[in-house]
């Protein structure tokens, strides 16, 4: 994932602070799209693959709260920002309770947003690194069962693909170059391609 890949929503009635923050999230490279308020950010998200909601609290139609309720619940691993003029603590504890990423106060700082923004990028990188190791493990162990297979059936395609698998698992910092060579080579010569294992 790259920083066109990782969409923010911005949602803020006012004009002028909704398009300074689109701007500079922009020129950092990130995919922005914005919503004039809280209705409007709700249909952004049923059509929108968003990572990161930067969104004002006080807006028409629907306020931040319901906004961070919806991402969160359309998409759990959706970081939500929440800006307000209205920096009082029972507002920050009820967004921290409903799952808000980060609290901001205006005015804020540019380099504030870009950081929040980065943050949360970094922390969608890691997700997703997450998700793919868990489904190489998962395919890993569910496949556990063919090593017998292979050694028994002479299966080239299978030990292809086991691998590849291993090869994935090494660059993931799962394996070792050292295990990864030792489990290669004994799936080699367990499908016919080494020397012989009889002693």
């Amino acid at each position: 994932m790259d920083k066109q890949d990782f969409k923010i929503l911005v949602a803020d009635d006012d004009e002028i602070a909704r398009d300074v923050i689109c701007s500079l999230l922009t020129r950092e490279g990130y995919a922005v799209v914005s919503a004039r308020d809280g209705l409007d950010a709700i249909r952004a998200l049923r059509i929108e693959e968003v990572q990161l909601v930067i969104t004002d609290l006080r807006m028409p139609g629907a306020d931040g709260i319901e906004v961070l309720r919806y991402a969160v619940r359309a998409n759990p691993d959706c970081a939500v920002v929440i800006l307000t003029a209205y920096g009082t603590l029972d507002t920050t504890l009820e967004a921290i309770k409903e799952g808000a990423y980060y609290y901001l106060t205006k005015p804020f700082k540019g380099q504030e947003i870009t950081l929040v923004a980065e943050r949360a990028f970094q922390r969608a990188l890691l997700i997703s690194d997450k998700r793919e190791l868990a489904q190489c493990l998962r395919d890993t162990y569910r496949d556990m069962e063919m090593l017998k297979s292979i050694a028994d059936g002479h299966r080239p395609d299978v030990t292809t693909g086991w691998l590849e698998r291993l090869e994935k698992l090494k660059m993931m910092n799962v394996l070792t170059p050292q295990e990864t060579d030792i489990l290669k080579e004994r799936l080699i010569r367990g499908n016919g391609k080494g020397e012989s294992t009889h002693r």
